[in-house]
């Protein structure tokens, strides 16, 4: 239900028009979506997310069974905005734990691949995660400690 209600939520925002809509989102593997740090994690890197983009306008916020979500309205080039969210998403380890997703004005969305970039790395090991992800490199435990273990300092 909360995949449906998102997936709602960024179909009404994209019918907004805005050159680039950004979907904001926890990236937490597992059955716990807002582990001890994780909500604020999600400030802290939504800030980050506010000074890159002063002229944003937020078209959707919410709080459900995922974990926090944002939609933003941007004015610029999707392809600038999504170079501009990977630097974000790499410029704190814990920054891996966030999903900045980005989406033209007819709903395509911009993906590493398509700026000659390579996929995210995984959270245990420097490999592709896609790669671990489908292999099972890791063991659940493993993977959920790193997630703990990136969100201790939003913990306090």
């Amino acid at each position: 239900a909360a995949r449906d209600s998102r997936q709602e939520a960024l179909t009404h925002a994209l019918g907004r028009g805005y050159p680039a809509t950004l979907f904001v989102s926890l990236n937490i593997p597992g059955r716990e979506k807002t582990p001890p740090g994780a909500e604020a994690f999600f400030l802290w890197a939504y800030e980050r997310l506010v000074a890159a983009f002063p002229e944003f306008f937020r078209l959707a916020a919410a709080h459900d069974a995922l974990g926090p979500y944002a939609i933003l309205g941007l004015g610029d080039d999707p392809q600038t905005v999504k170079a501009r969210c990977i630097r974000l998403e790499t410029e704190h380890a814990a920054s891996r734990l966030i999903d900045l997703d980005v989406y033209d004005r007819g709903g395509a969305q911009i993906d590493r691949a398509s700026l000659g970039l390579p996929g995210r790395t995984c959270l245990v090991c420097e490999q592709r995660a896609v790669d671990c992800i489908r292999a099972k490199r890791h063991h659940y435990n493993d993977i959920i400690g790193r997630v703990h273990e990136l969100l201790a300092p939003f913990s306090s």
